[in-house]
């Protein structure tokens, strides 16, 4: 079930440009990614993922933050 959700969100993320993607995730559309709104739509990521993305501690994802973690494999779309 992983493994087919890293390959449909990678699929999701090469077809989207990134802001497009953080943009899909930030559902009340302030610019920033709450724990909230990355599991809804990240809902079988592994525990932890959010906290390992979220470099600066400060409870949300920037589109910064997403586009570090993509590069890095953290998240698909690298």
């Amino acid at each position: 079930m992983i493994k087919e959700l890293k390959i449909a969100s990678l699929a999701i993320a090469i077809t989207m440009p990134l802001a497009a993607f953080a943009a899909s995730m930030d559902a009340d559309g302030d610019g920033a990614v709450t724990l909230s709104e990355f599991q809804a739509a990240m809902p079988d990521a592994e525990a932890g993922t959010f906290s390992i993305v979220d470099t600066n501690a400060d409870g949300v994802l920037t589109e910064e933050e997403i586009a570090s973690a993509q590069e890095a494999g953290t998240l698909p779309g690298g």
